[in-house]
């Protein structure tokens, strides 16, 4: 797919639904802004004589905004016109001291629809390819690797529901396009030109200047974010396969001296996979260099403990373990 407007026909947003979900009961997700505005516009359209589909709209009040009762009185107003039913979810997204504003509201948000969403259901989000190539160049700022370099899946799993973009390879002056041919309306955030936060940062001070000098880096940023998770998935299939030749003797464990026959890349990338799959935060790499160096290298009888972030790795005689803190 790339971004050329016959993406956005009722016909096209059915056949890319049709491809990441098989479930009938849609909500989309509805702040009130362009983009997700495009999105419950085209799917109101596309599904309008399908009975067999459900379609609904769910809006997020974070009560930061002092104009967020004016913005659900908005998404009241439109969905009253396009005949959909709106669900609005209040949720608490006020600062946290030491964490980034956009971190709490996200997290808050997604928590809100995790909660919300029934099995069988599914969510759609507005995400579109500048989206895409902010997370990607966002992540690589902060040292992702290649699974965080990878961006924005078209598919996740939500709790007991799914969660899909059906948007994400289409582009930002597409969406523009079709909104203006149907003369939506739509509000905007007064926190979008705030560019204390690193995504406004990004979306007006940086990327102007990149697409002014390249005009495609949009699309090379995202086809490079593809290649990316092309080889992280390769990387986790390895991985995987690994994980089972240096499993421990006890539960959730990993043979030290398995591990160690292992050349270092195949090594961390297994545990990465380990405690991925137990739930934890991907250590840093700084982090995995001293479980290379502290704990798998530690001399013979000592039993070796590291603290990363909220849990422990630590060390009994051939047993790598992980603890929760």
């Amino acid at each position: 797919m790339d971004g050329n407007g016959d993406l956005l026909t009722p016909e096209k947003i059915v056949e890319v639904i049709q491809t990441l979900t098989e479930a009938k009961k849609l909500w989309v997700g509805y702040s009130g802004g362009m983009d997700s505005h495009v999105l419950l516009d085209l799917v109101v359209r596309a599904f309008a004589k399908s009975p067999n589909y459900q379609i609904s709209a769910l809006h997020v009040h974070h009560g930061i905004s002092e104009h967020a009762d004016l913005w659900v009185q908005h998404c009241e107003q439109i969905c009253s016109f396009l005949k959909v039913s709106l669900t609005v979810l209040w949720v608490n997204g006020n600062v946290v001291e030491g964490r980034s504003p956009e971190e709490v509201a996200r997290e808050a948000r997604f928590s809100a629809f995790e909660s919300f969403l029934k099995e069988g259901e599914c969510l759609l989000l507005a995400h579109h390819e500048a989206d895409q190539a902010e997370t990607i160049l966002l992540r690589l700022f902060r040292g992702s690797g290649p699974l965080g370099l990878g961006g924005i899946p078209e598919k996740n799993v939500l709790g007991n529901s799914e969660l899909i973009r059906p948007l994400l390879k289409v582009s930002k002056e597409t969406i523009l396009n079709y909104a203006r041919d149907r003369s939506l309306q739509w509000i905007e955030d007064d926190s979008n030109t705030n560019i204390r936060f690193d995504r406004n940062f990004l979306r007006s001070e940086i990327m102007p200047l990149l697409v002014a000098r390249w005009p495609r880096v949009v699309r090379s940023i995202t086809r490079g974010g593809a290649l990316c998770l092309e080889t992280a998935t390769a990387v986790q299939v390895l991985a995987q396969s690994d994980l089972e030749t240096v499993k421990g003797k006890i539960s959730d464990t990993l043979s030290v001296s398995g591990l160690l026959e292992l050349d270092v890349v195949r090594r961390r990338a297994v545990i990465r996979y380990w405690l991925q799959h137990l739930g934890f935060a991907l250590p840093s790499r700084d982090h995995m260099e001293r479980i290379d160096r502290e704990v798998l290298k530690a001399k013979a009888g000592r039993k070796p403990k590291l603290k990363i972030s909220c849990y422990e790795i630590s060390r009994k005689k051939d047993e790598l373990y992980v603890m929760g803190l």
